[in-house]
């Protein structure tokens, strides 16, 4: 194995030399001797041979060389293409990474960070035991080469910042910072310190907790805040630096803590980011890996993390990230812009969280530890789209390697729903696992969608209820090219104006959220309930309340209050289905359809491969089609990767009801969605309903399922059967001889009390979790009951009426 040591004095002259040829005169062109490092500090010596050992997994590989051979070539093919793109100028070291080239300065500012990438990528392969590239004189010069040639030509203090922040604070610090810890015997100390105090230059005031900001410094948090601190604790440890590595590790500490509001995660497991974006899937998932990493490297020494409240990170991997994960893949509906990007599908974020997880394992308590393995074997194993074995992250396959080869048990996903309501997410898996449902929804705190000049620009009404069907066997549906093919003018589950909409109508970064009267939701057992007002985008006019009740087996959706002040066609999108490269059956009636086609009075549709779709209300006409939609990533995203500009063509098929155009659009919408029924399961549904509307106006959307169960969405004081509200509520309650089980939540969030009349119930006595909430007293033949919402934030509350 290759063991690097500290190059001569002689030799860095001939490096300084030779990059004043390369790059042109600079202030690292006088760099000439090596300065010692600073005595009384081995503790941070042994922290950087542990961030090193993270990076690249030199010990792991020499344990068991021949499994990584195939990781490692391919890490190799990737050094081969980055030395093909060695092509320095003013303005880029790598020829496809050129900060003067670009779209927008945000795009400009990203090659900046990627040329740093590029670098650290180098290194690492340089450090990796196995590699043709290791110890390698080319590369070790190419890595060098590159990072003087960055800080002379544009990352250092005499720059002013500009584009994106981030990657001035953390897209460069930390693949620098990574790069001079595993070359940190290759550079002298003066060339440490100049690259340290261009970190220290973009960093307000030196302070970890801070960030960069277009309208000037402001306090950092959420993932950000994890991220800017990984980078200067790294940076901290290689130059060394103790006290502002001490002042770094503090700062992390905000970061785990729950909120009530603003970033961060919220004690109903919603993670935000960006103050309006429900964001487990990315940004969460990068402040879960950040945390992750930081734990193990600072683990028993005297830099360790004590603070008691680190525990919240053992909730958060069941309670925030886990019900978001379906068979290894992370929902789309919290992974905000990342949709748009070509080279980070579901799929990716969901390999993050497998990794982070299995990290977190190796400090948890052994039950827990067993707990979280089981459920990454799962994500694995039943995903047959997995890609996580043939990462080229050394580390990662090491930790998925030793898990596949244990005795590990697999462990199941939690069945029922799960409700997000500070993010306004519902999640719902079926009885038998094999389907899951996501709702994305937006309020008056969250915002239709989140996008850039540069990214998901498109996506603006993928918050306004669009449902995510999720199949056991059909796992590479939103991966396979779903985003650069999908309508995202009307995507599934919507209510839409189809009057064209300029980009980002509603801002950037989801600066604005509509102004509805709420978004809320209750969940009970094995049945939830999501509802809406939904406001929509682009100042159209259009407005609607909408429902979704997630059952053991099938998805009720209502709709009412629909019209718009616009001239566009509204829709309610039932489906809208990728199917692949290749067309699947479509029956509308038990008759095939092909090219769109708009019926009158359809009870039922079946799409093969997906299942089935009752239709409860048969007053708006159906529009269904099988059809080949065609699309490129760049439709929704400026990015200039390889295969974004590629046309990408898909099979989709589609139901939805037309609710009319302009002035003369209106009405409602009900129907079922059966997840994996076939045609004859769908027909028979259609000829008795297991479920019954029992109100669908502006007072109340409610059904009626399993004979005993009422789900109810009031938006105003009103009743619906037995269950009288005196504001606006969200409840379920199932009624049996002698005692009524029931879930209520306040989803304005604002309320101080509820009052819940509950008619022929001979109950006196209040039992259950919430117990406590709920004052009973009798009222006719029934009881009222007053319950104390009061800083629940719309979180169900649960209890049981007793005789």
């Amino acid at each position: 194995m290759f063991t690097p040591t500290r190059r001569t004095v002689l030799q860095l002259g001939g490096l300084a030399a030779a990059t004043a040829v390369f790059a042109g005169a600079s202030p690292l062109s006088a760099l000439a001797s090596v300065r010692p490092l600073a005595v009384g500090v081995p503790e941070l010596e042994t922290l950087r041979t542990r961030w090193v050992e993270t990076l690249t997994g030199r010990t792991i590989i020499a344990a068991a060389p021949s499994v990584f051979a195939s990781a490692i070539a391919r890490q190799d093919a990737q050094t081969d293409g980055l030395l093909a793109k060695v092509s320095p100028t003013a303005t880029r070291y790598f020829s496809d990474q050129d900060w003067a080239i670009g779209a927008t300065d945000i795009a400009k500012s990203n090659s900046l960070r990627m040329n740093y990438v590029g670098i650290q990528t180098l290194a690492i392969s340089w450090a990796t035991p196995g590699s043709r590239h290791e110890g390698s004189a080319t590369v070790l010069d190419a890595a060098l080469r590159g990072l003087a040639h960055m800080h002379d030509r544009v990352y250092n203090p005499d720059t002013t910042w500009w584009g994106n922040w981030w990657s001035w604070n953390i897209g460069a610090p930390q693949p620098l910072a990574n790069a001079m810890a595993i070359l940190h015997d290759e550079l002298a100390q003066s060339e440490i310190d100049a690259y340290c105090a261009a970190i220290d230059h973009f960093l307000p005031n030196r302070d970890p907790r801070m960030q960069q900001h277009p309208t000037g410094p402001k306090p950092s948090d959420g993932a950000n805040r994890v991220d800017i601190c990984q980078g200067i604790i790294v940076r901290s440890i290689v130059q060394p630096d103790a006290a502002l590595l001490h002042s770094a590790v503090s700062a992390l500490s905000d970061t785990w803590q729950y909120v009530a509001e603003g970033n961060g995660f919220f004690r109903d497991g919603s993670f935000i980011q960006h103050s309006t974006i429900g964001y487990t899937g990315t940004y969460g998932l990068v402040l879960l890996g950040g945390l992750a990493k930081l734990f193990a490297l600072l683990a028993g020494t005297s830099f360790d993390i004590t603070d008691p409240t680190r525990s919240n990170i053992t909730g958060v991997v069941e309670g925030s990230f886990a019900p978001l994960m379906f068979r290894g893949q992370m929902m789309d509906a919290v992974r905000g812009r990342a949709v748009s990007r070509f080279a980070e599908r579901s799929i990716d974020d969901g390999n993050d969280l497998i990794e982070n997880t299995l990290r977190l394992a190796q400090s948890a308590d052994p039950q827990t530890a067993l707990r979280w393995r089981g459920l990454c074997r799962q994500w694995i194993e039943q995903n047959p789209a997995a890609t996580i074995t043939s990462t080229t992250n050394i580390v990662r396959l090491s930790l998925v390697t030793e898990l596949l080869n244990s005795t590990t048990p697999v462990v199941a996903d939690p069945t029922g729903p799960r409700f997000f309501p500070a993010m306004d997410r519902l999640v719902h898996r079926s009885a038998d696992g094999a389907w899951a449902l996501c709702v994305a929804m937006c309020s008056n705190r969250i915002a239709w969608h989140e996008g850039t000049d540069a990214e998901n620009f498109e996506g603006v009404k993928t918050s306004q209820g669009m449902t995510y069907l999720y199949l056991r066997g059909d796992e590479k549906d939103f991966d396979d090219e779903f985003w650069s093919t999908s309508d995202l003018a009307a995507p599934p589950g919507t209510t839409v104006d189809l009057t064209p909409l300029p980009r980002n109508p509603e801002g950037q970064w989801g600066e604005r959220t509509p102004a509805n009267e709420w978004t809320g939701g209750v969940t009970f057992e094995d049945t939830a309930l999501a509802a809406m007002h939904l406001v929509a985008p682009g100042g159209t006019g259009l407005v609607a309340r909408k429902a979704w009740f997630a059952l053991a087996d099938a998805i009720v959706a209502l709709g009412t209050g629909i019209s718009t002040g616009s001239v566009g066609e509204v829709r309610t999108v039932v489906e809208h289905r990728n199917l692949g490269p290749s067309a699947r059956s479509l029956v509308v009636d038990g008759q095939e359809v092909t090219a769109q086609a708009t019926l009158t009075g359809a009870h039922w549709a079946h799409l093969d491969g997906v299942g089935g779709y009752v239709f409860l209300d048969r007053t708006a006409p159906l529009l269904a089609g099988v059809a080949t939609r065609e699309g490129t990533w760049q439709r929704n995203n400026t990015g200039a990767a390889s295969g974004t500009a590629v046309v990408q063509r898909r099979s989709y098929g589609t139901l939805s009801l037309s609710h009319g155009t302009g002035a003369d659009a209106g009405g409602g919408y009900a129907y079922v969605v059966l997840p994996g029924a076939d045609a004859a399961a769908t027909a028979a549904s259609a000829a008795a309903p297991a479920v019954s509307v029992l109100r669908n106006d502006d007072v109340a959307q409610a059904i009626r399922h399993s004979a005993r169960v009422v789900a109810a969405a009031f938006w105003k004081p009103g009743t619906v059967e037995d269950i009288t509200v005196d504001r606006a509520a969200c409840v379920i309650a199932r009624k049996t001889p002698g005692m009524v089980r029931m879930s209520v939540s306040d989803p304005t969030q604002k309320a101080a009390r509820l009052i819940v009349d509950v008619a022929d119930a001979a109950v006196t006595r209040v039992k259950g979790a919430d117990a406590g909430r709920v004052t009973l007293a009798p009222q006719g033949d029934g009881v009222r009951l007053t319950i104390d919402v009061s800083g629940t934030a719309g979180t169900t509350l649960e209890f049981s009426l007793q005789s």
